[in-house]
């Protein structure tokens, strides 16, 4: 017998304190107020450091429900701010059930402290979480390989929100390189500004091209295409490249706003014409799922070049 039960989009956002990872969660809220098929989790990875010395979050959780809000306990400052958001933009509302949960992952001496809420109405969850782990990067990265996530929303901002749970620019380029899904890399992120999208003539950024445009429909966002070619002969696969995309967001259901087709360097004309959109738009490439190929490609130079949001799409 064939599993019926319907796919629920689910949102990964990593919560470190910063005002970044907040504006993530603000968007990760857009994709989902007007559609009941999404579920949104909140990490807190608490870094233990390389000595993995447990700090005692384990010993003071099992005596300490989360639902009381003890604000001293790493990480629960942060999310409760976080699951503030979401009753005030109302995703999370009274009808919505609580219960406090620890469990072991991965066989860890500490646990994941999860407080889960589901909706009576729609079947939704809102999973709030601290883990602790050797380091935040590896904390993210188990959380994301083991649970099955459409988007993780990561803060990438150069400046520090403090605490050992901050995630430094290190680690969210760590995280967009090493996840096998989508990844957001938040910067400076404004909502109203649209979806950059850039397109090669090629089928993995035609696939990219329809999955970006499924997510743009869910939060109502614009979508601009944009190739560019090395060279003056390379400008006609980069206008193919947009008339194919066009194509495939417009039987996809979405409309293109606008397409661009220029010649000079991808990285820098890409991250300079981009800014000012609300994401720049990429896929990774074929060579860019080995690590080592990965760190010289032009997606990698994006990602750490870009002034702005980039969402990288696997």
């Amino acid at each position: 017998m064939s599993d019926s039960t319907p796919h629920m989009f689910n949102i990964l956002v990593c919560i470190d304190g910063s005002e970044e990872g907040y504006r993530g969660l603000h968007y990760a809220i857009k994709f989902s107020l007007d559609h009941t098929d999404t579920d949104i989790a909140l990490l807190y990875v608490r870094s233990s450091g390389a000595g993995g010395r447990s700090s005692g979050l384990n010993m003071e959780l099992t005596h300490e429900n989360m639902l009381d809000w003890n604000l001293e306990l790493p990480g629960l400052k942060s999310l409760k701010r976080a699951r503030d958001m979401l009753v005030e933009t109302g995703f999370l509302g009274e009808e919505w059930d609580s219960e406090d949960i620890t469990k072991k992952f991965r066989g860890t001496r500490a646990g994941d402290h999860i407080i889960k809420y589901s909706s009576k109405k729609t079947g939704q969850r809102i999973s709030l979480i601290v883990r602790e782990s050797s380091s935040v990067l590896t904390g993210i990265l188990d959380e994301a390989h083991f649970y099955s996530y459409d988007i993780v929303i990561v803060s990438a901002s150069k400046e520090s929100a403090g605490g050992t749970g901050h995630i430094d620019m290190y680690t969210a380029i760590g995280v967009a390189t090493e996840h096998d899904g989508t990844v957001i890399l938040v910067r400076e992120l404004e909502e109203e500004h649209g979806h950059f999208v850039c397109v090669k003539d090629t089928e993995m950024s035609m696939e990219m091209v329809h999955k970006d445009a499924l997510m743009a429909a869910r939060c109502g966002c614009p979508i601009y295409l944009y190739s560019v070619a090395r060279e003056e002969e390379g400008l006609p696969a980069a206008q193919n490249a947009l008339e194919r995309a066009q194509s495939v967001v417009e039987k996809a259901g979405g409309k293109v706003s606008d397409k661009t087709a220029e010649v000079g360097d991808p990285v820098w004309r890409i991250t300079e014409r981009g800014q000012d959109y609300s994401l720049i738009v990429i896929s990774a490439t074929e060579k860019s799922r080995l690590k080592q190929m990965f760190l010289g490609s032009t997606s990698h130079s994006i990602l750490k070049k870009a002034k702005n949001s980039v969402m990288i799409i696997r």
